[in-house]
């Protein structure tokens, strides 16, 4: 199957279960970790972080790479794209490490973060994705605290 293909298929299979939430937002951030780890190899791990006091922590993680469960503002990545209101991409030795940031209004929700092997598997169609369930992510967190 063709890459564009795969991230058309996972796009409709997140559109189906975004519409389905009854009001509850948690459905949607174990699922979009889930699927996006099942259907792409390369995603070595994808986590959806939510803010919580001052720090990130991870609401649910899928994959075998482990990053802190936990991470403080201003220390590491998480806060270098919460910083930046956009994507981060991070690339160290053969893996690569994406952030990218949601909001509520000008509020910090949480984070989608993916990190990918080989880096060059990982590239602007994955990114722009990301962004996609990012935006899809701020929409549902809206309709469901309304």
């Amino acid at each position: 199957m063709r890459k564009a293909d795969l991230l058309d298929e996972i796009r409709a299979e997140i559109g189906v279960v975004s519409d389905r939430l009854g009001g509850s937002i948690e459905r949607l951030y174990r699922f979009v970790p889930q699927v996006l780890y099942e259907k792409v190899s390369a995603y070595r791990y994808v986590g959806v972080y939510l803010t919580s006091g001052y720090q990130f922590t991870e609401f649910y993680g899928a994959g075998c790479y482990s990053l802190m469960t936990v991470v403080p503002f201003g220390c590491g990545l998480h806060s270098v794209a919460a910083a930046r209101g956009g994507v981060v991409r991070e690339q160290t030795g053969d893996q690569v490490e994406v952030y990218v940031p949601f909001y509520r209004g000008h509020h910090l929700i949480g984070e989608l973060v993916v990190v990918g092997t080989p880096v060059r598997s990982v590239d602007e169609e994955d990114i722009a994705l990301f962004c996609e369930i990012a935006s899809l992510l701020e929409t549902k967190v809206e309709e469901c605290n309304s």
